[in-house]
């Protein structure tokens, strides 16, 4: 098969699919010939190689072949406010988050430009359960960090639903009273998405049960997500039961 490097394309376009493709000997054959291709960047995004495909594919050798230019920067953002960081997270590529954390360790506090997501951000959204404790062993502080809507991981794992993210993040004792920009607690967020088996993840003191969302001027068992009145209609038993469920614990918690 004809190498990438011989084929009729520019330089940028052969690392790239070099890259995509997980062809390491290609890549180290391009830099080689041009050392300047590990910073070169796409049109779109402003991507790097290792933006563009290295970190989203997941080629964990391909990142090594970037790591060992000497005109390799692992904290370059593309037009997003994104490093490789934040998409190896968000796509959950354990090995290459933590080639990159050895090469530069400062990188995990890194957020974006303008939401002020870290990689732990992205990581509980998608529920990779593994990044997140990757990256909290590697950095506790990571866990109460907010993004610009006032988001912790907590929050965001907890309004997707990922029960086992939001096991691990309980599991190291965040503050459970934070509130978002519409004044939503985690707890909150995973009532107001109907995540039942979240929901019984949580502590049932008084501060977390009846406390209320000033945007929404309710609490958690006052919450029902955005329905129309036909699944409204079809789900109001399963929440009945969730929330009678919340104050018979809330108030056996009470006795006991």
């Amino acid at each position: 098969m004809e190498s990438l490097v011989d084929q009729p394309a520019s330089q940028l376009q052969k690392i790239l699919e070099a890259a995509s493709a997980g062809h390491e000997s290609d890549v180290a054959r391009l830099l080689a010939l041009d050392p300047s291709l590990v910073d070169a960047r796409t049109d779109r995004y402003e991507q790097t190689p290792l933006h563009h495909l290295a970190a989203t594919h997941g080629h964990d050798g391909v990142v090594a072949q970037l790591l060992l230019s000497p005109q390799f920067s692992s904290d370059v953002r593309d037009s997003r406010g994104q490093t490789a960081l934040h998409l190896a997270a968000e796509n959950g590529h354990d090995k290459i988050i933590a080639r990159l954390l050895a090469h530069n360790p400062a990188l995990i506090d890194a957020v974006t430009s303008g939401d002020n997501m870290t990689a732990l951000h992205f990581a509980a959204c998608e529920g990779h359960e593994v990044i997140v404790m990757q990256l909290l062993n590697h950095s506790p502080s990571l866990i109460d960090l907010k993004t610009v809507q006032n988001d912790t991981a907590l929050h965001i794992a907890a309004f997707q639903g990922h029960a086992k993210v939001v096991a691990e993040l309980l599991a190291r004792r965040p503050s459970l009273v934070e509130e978002d920009w519409m004044g939503r607690t985690p707890l909150f967020c995973a009532a107001w998405k109907g995540h039942q088996e979240v929901v019984y993840l949580f502590p049932l003191t008084t501060d977390q049960v009846f406390v209320s969302s000033l945007f929404f001027n309710c609490s958690p068992l006052h919450s029902l997500p955005s329905l129309s009145p036909l699944s409204l209609t079809l789900s109001s038993l399963s929440l009945c039961s969730l929330f009678l469920s919340l104050f018979l614990s809330f108030f056996e918690s009470l006795c006991f």
